[in-house]
């Protein structure tokens, strides 16, 4: 892959939208992490300006930063917490960089938030997200397909018990501002 930035951006995204694994098997190493990391930017800003212009209410610049801190903090959380997992189930052999699982989540993640801004979208794009970052842990990391599920399941199933904890906390902060 060509290192110039637009077409960086346009290659890896038709890429992992037309031959996923063919990507992650070969060209996930010539993707660094700051590469990986200003995909998901740019996808983020993009679903964010694009759900900016979807709000009807009085604060636009205000929903687009929350969909931007979403879209790079959910990448982040996912990683974390996809790390940790591998981490912990490995008892012998592989030990797997942070480096490696923060390009797959971001990759996967700037990927379908291509299309994540639609409402109702979701119902396609998580579901596809997590099948790319299982994908990514296969043929990027070369886990076996077992454990890739195991960590998927085991990353899903702790992020929506992490959202589900900070919920007090979202409306406690709410209380203090209206």
């Amino acid at each position: 892959m060509q290192n110039r930035w637009p077409t960086l951006y346009v290659q890896t995204l038709m890429a992992l939208l037309t031959r996923p694994r063919v990507f992650f098997a070969t060209g996930f190493g010539a993707i660094s992490s700051p590469q990986a990391s200003s995909i998901l930017l740019v996808s983020a800003l993009f679903s964010a300006a694009s759900g900016m212009l979807l709000n009807h209410n009085g604060a636009p610049l205000g929903v687009g930063l929350i969909c931007l801190i979403n879209a790079i903090g959910m990448a982040a959380i996912g990683a974390v917490i996809g790390f940790i997992a591998a981490t912990v189930t490995t008892t012998a052999g592989r030990r797997y960089s942070f480096a490696h699982f923060w390009r797959i989540f971001s990759l996967s993640s700037g990927t379908v938030l291509l299309i994540a801004w639609v409402p109702s979208a979701f119902l396609f794009t998580e579901p596809w997200k997590w099948w790319l970052i299982g994908i990514g842990l296969v043929r990027g990391l070369g886990m076996s397909t077992t454990r890739a599920v195991i960590t998927v399941l085991f990353t899903f199933g702790t992020t929506v018990m992490f959202i589900y904890a900070l919920l007090p906390v979202v409306q406690f902060c709410r209380s203090l501002v209206g």
